[in-house]
């Protein structure tokens, strides 16, 4: 949702957007990723238990995007390509506008993240499975060639997840200083500053 005038008057107001469930996933979220990509090849247990709190809370968000509060909702901030045109090209006249819940940009990069956080937790999730016969998949069987693409495909998986983190990092660094607005501390309290036309 964006909010948008001419040369009205404008005025800042105070907006609680994200919820108390949705914060807590993304940080806890951002916690056990960072516990999974540090353990790996240091600590199995810790590896696999963090891998483990991701799957879990993916399953959380899939059921919280379509019975959740209105800003949580994946029909609520599921771009159309036409607004995300539109939002290139005002983040290219350095304009990007007022927007509620996440930008059309944004949400794209949401859509990608939890993506390919649910292959990298499905491979590991087969790897222990294959390696170790343990987990959802500890009766799965599969010869050496398939376990040998399935651990690459999740350290491919991994690669291209600390890109699109990278890249995330960056987009909000980006559209707070575009924006006038502080991101994290409105994922962190739930609420967004907007501005809203006087009449």
């Amino acid at each position: 949702m964006q909010i948008t005038g001419g040369n009205d008057e404008r005025r800042d107001r105070s907006l609680e957007v994200w919820d108390l469930s949705l914060r807590l996933f993304h940080w806890l979220l951002a916690s056990a990723f960072f516990v999974a990509w540090w353990s790996e090849g240091r600590d199995l247990r810790l590896h696999m238990i963090a891998g483990s709190i991701i799957a879990g809370l993916l399953l959380y968000r899939f059921i919280w995007g379509f019975c959740g509060d209105r800003y949580a909702r994946f029909s609520v901030f599921r771009p159309s390509r036409a607004s995300v045109v539109r939002h290139l090209r005002s983040l290219l006249r350095l304009q990007p506008g007022d927007h509620v819940g996440h930008t059309p940009v944004g949400s794209l990069m949401i859509f990608a993240l939890l993506g390919c956080l649910l292959l990298v937790a499905l491979t590991g999730m087969a790897l222990s499975g294959l390696q170790m016969g343990t987990g959802l998949f500890a009766a799965l069987n599969a010869d050496f060639a398939t376990e040998l693409l399935i651990q690459d495909l999740h350290r491919w998986c991994l690669n291209l997840l600390l890109m699109l983190v990278g890249i995330h990092l960056a987009g909000v660094a980006a559209e707070s200083l575009l924006q006038r607005r502080n991101l994290v501390a409105a994922m962190i309290t739930g609420k967004k500053t907007i501005k809203e036309v006087k009449r």
